[in-house]
Order: C-alpha cells, then sequence, then structure tokens
C-alpha cells in the first residue's frame, strides 16, 4: 500500500469530502465509509450515472460491508480504471487507519481523469 497521506493531503481531501451532500453525517471517516455506500454516493455525486445506490445498502455485517465494496470495485471502479485489492478492501471494512483516505485519495484522482 501507499505511504500515508500528509497533513496537508489529509486536510483537502476532508474538505474535498464534506462539498458532497451524503445521506448519513460523518462522525468517524473509517467507520462512516467501511461499507461503501458514502463512497458510492461520493461517485454518484460527480457521475450520476456510473452508481445506482439501491445496489449498496447500509451495512453491518463484514459479509455485506464485502459485497458492497466488489459491487462497487466490479461496476463502478472499474470504469473509473481503479480497482482495489481485496487486502485494500479489507482494510478499509476493518476501519485500519488511512485505510479509507487513501482510497478516497486515489479515487479522487481516478475521478478527475476519468472527467
Amino acid at each position: 500500500m501507499a505511504d500515508a497521506l500528509t497533513d496537508d493531503q489529509l486536510q483537502k481531501l476532508y474538505t474535498w469530502i464534506d462539498e458532497v451532500p451524503l445521506s448519513r453525517p460523518k462522525r468517524n471517516i473509517a467507520r462512516d465509509f467501511a461499507d461503501g455506500l458514502l463512497l458510492a454516493e461520493v461517485v454518484k455525486h460527480y457521475f450520476p450515472r456510473l452508481v445506482e445506490l439501491h445496489n449498496y445498502p447500509a451495512a453491518n455485517s463484514t459479509q455485506q460491508k464485502m459485497y458492497n465494496w466488489n459491487t462497487l470495485n466490479t461496476k463502478v471502479l472499474r470504469k473509473l480504471g481503479y480497482n482495489l485489492s481485496k487486502d485494500e478492501i479489507e482494510a478499509v471494512i476493518q476501519c485500519r487507519p488511512n485505510a479509507i483516505e487513501k482510497v478516497l485519495n486515489t479515487c479522487q484522482i481516478k475521478m478527475a481523469r476519468y472527467r
């Protein structure tokens, strides 16, 4: 995995996420994004045709979170030229430090190129 983001990169990332209207308030970014739903909402905000939100139910079980992320990976992120590894998905689901930030950062870059 890539190195941790700098404080400046993190600030820009959080500011970017704050600009997107999400269905639930952000309290703990690692936990909030663990089920994949909010990332689906972020992508949908910029590319409405790429994401069908009904495919991503809010989830608490590891199995459902994995399903959401695998769906997001194959149906959406792949179109952006981004493919998460199983390890990256597991890190996000398990709320490991900086896991979601790395994914969001890469996703932001891929979305900018896709546009």
